[in-house]
């Protein structure tokens, strides 16, 4: 059995180590905005899409560079890879969209939308592309927190949070 620590092909494991860091960092900030809302889904489940997809992202590189020069009947498509994973977090995201059975609202969207942008993120930080990622979590962050507070107002209803006007 080689050695379970053995090089990687295209980075250091202190690089994937912080790869994998900045992926957890990221998810729990987005979880845990959705957690101060009191929204279905905690803050570990978007540690973990974030963490395990940025671990699929660094597997497809280095399984992309250990076959690279392997025969012809060995095909890598780190497309698939990444389509099979967004394809898995949609079906995740989709379990934290309800439907009130007393109102004709859906609730949840927003959650769903939000794991789905961490599964992405990971896998981001997993292909070493640390900008983008960064980019997507300043848009994600910005999307739920700023428009969060902007949108009861927005769509005319009242602010649960919002004192009473005094008398």
């Amino acid at each position: 059995m080689d050695n379970i620590f053995a090089d990687l092909q295209t980075l250091s494991w202190a690089d994937a180590a912080m790869r994998v860091g900045l992926a957890m960092f990221f998810g729990f900030c987005l979880g845990y905005e959705r957690c101060q809302k009191n929204k279905p889904i905690d803050f570990r489940v978007y540690m973990i899409v974030a963490a395990m997809t940025c671990l699929v992202g660094i597997m497809g590189v280095e399984i992309t560079a250990r076959y690279m020069d392997a025969s012809d009947n060995v095909a890598v498509d780190v497309l698939r890879i990444i389509e099979g994973v967004l394809t898995g977090i949609g079906f995740l995201g989709a379990g934290a969209i309800l439907k009130s059975q007393n109102e004709e609202r859906v609730v949840g969207t927003a959650t769903g939308a939000s794991i789905w942008g961490s599964g992405i993120m990971g896998l981001m930080l997993g292909f070493g592309l640390y900008g983008l990622a960064l980019l997507g979590f300043g848009a994600l962050f910005i999307i739920l927190v700023l428009f969060g507070f902007l949108r009861k107002p927005l769509e005319g209803e009242p602010d649960a949070n919002a004192k009473p006007p005094s008398r």
